[in-house]
């Protein structure tokens, strides 16, 4: 082909001294777990929010929230069936649990149903059941509820949390 001019470009050389630094992977890894955070938090229904809790990136945050959540309800039931009958100064104890865990599902229910009344009716008759009822399979089932509720919602609690800034 003598007829077509060939040229060669010149190969790229890195560049030395000039532009930006390359990103750290953890500061990445950082970012993007903080947009995920921040898309978490603009979700306002209680379900959408506890699926978005239980994802990959959040689990031991969600883990963290169980423990802590589900620990409550599980001491305040165990204080009011076995210990508070000989010792009835650790009913301060259990107030505080039972009002740690009708907050946090009073919260949580409202937001589900839309309904201050019908969320008061609900925590009301859920937390009864569980202290107040002498029917064991009722009382344990409230029980169970009481403790993947609240802690789911302290789940999703520690994960919308807002980074502190330092």
């Amino acid at each position: 082909m003598a007829g077509i001019l060939q040229l060669t470009l010149p190969k790229a050389e890195p560049k030395r001294g000039r532009g930006r630094p390359r990103t750290p992977p953890e500061v990445i890894a950082e970012r993007q777990r903080l947009a995920a955070q921040q898309q978490t938090a603009l979700i306002t229904h209680p379900v959408d929010q506890a699926r978005a809790v239980f994802r990959s990136g959040n689990r031991l945050a969600a883990l963290v929230g169980m423990i802590i959540g589900g620990f409550v309800p599980l001491a305040s039931y165990m204080l009011i069936h076995l210990e508070v009958d000989t010792r009835p100064k650790l009913w301060v104890l259990v107030a505080g649990g039972l009002v740690y865990s009708a907050l946090n599902m009073f919260g949580w229910m409202q937001r589900l149903l839309g309904s201050r009344w019908m969320s008061l009716g609900w925590v009301v008759l859920l937390e009864g059941t569980m202290t107040a009822c002498k029917i064991v399979w009722l009382s344990l089932a409230g029980l169970a509820i009481l403790i993947v509720l609240d802690g789911i919602t302290t789940a999703i609690t520690i994960t919308l949390q807002k980074p502190r800034e330092e």
